[in-house]
């Protein structure tokens, strides 16, 4: 009877292992996702450009600055979208904010694409889409 328990633990080791190698992609998505859009909520923008791939980084750097002056209340993820096959993704995001000049509370919506790529020595998600404008 040991005989059989060994060669079944070591199957649904060996299972584990491949489940978890396929998941680890969706796990980071997830947890990028929910980081990035933290700290655009509590105003770390600058923290938040980290997440911008090199494509991008530029112009996201521009629009962190014209953002200096808004101050995000609330987010919400509206819809997420994965793709296993292509390593890319989507999420619709809705910001409320206000400008200190004005006061005045309002909501962007954000259509976040994302891409699990090799930047810096290993696999990341990253940021194709720029920081939306906070008018």
């Amino acid at each position: 009877m040991n005989r059989l328990r060994v060669p079944l633990f070591s199957l649904l080791i060996a299972i584990s292992l491949i489940a978890c190698a396929t998941v680890k992609p969706r796990v980071a998505l997830d947890a990028s996702i929910e980081k990035y859009n933290s700290l655009i909520r509590w105003g770390d923008l600058d923290r938040a450009a980290l997440f911008a791939s090199e494509a991008v980084a530029g112009e996201f750097r521009d629009r962190v600055k014209s953002s200096k002056n808004a101050r995000i209340i609330d987010y919400q993820i509206i819809d997420l979208k994965y793709d296993e096959k292509t390593e890319e993704a989507s999420a619709v995001v809705t910001f409320s904010y206000y400008r200190i000049s004005s006061g005045l509370v309002t909501k962007v919506t954000d259509y976040q694409k994302w891409v699990y790529i090799d930047e810096g020595g290993g696999k990341a998600w990253k940021l194709r889409s720029l920081l939306p404008e906070f008018r």
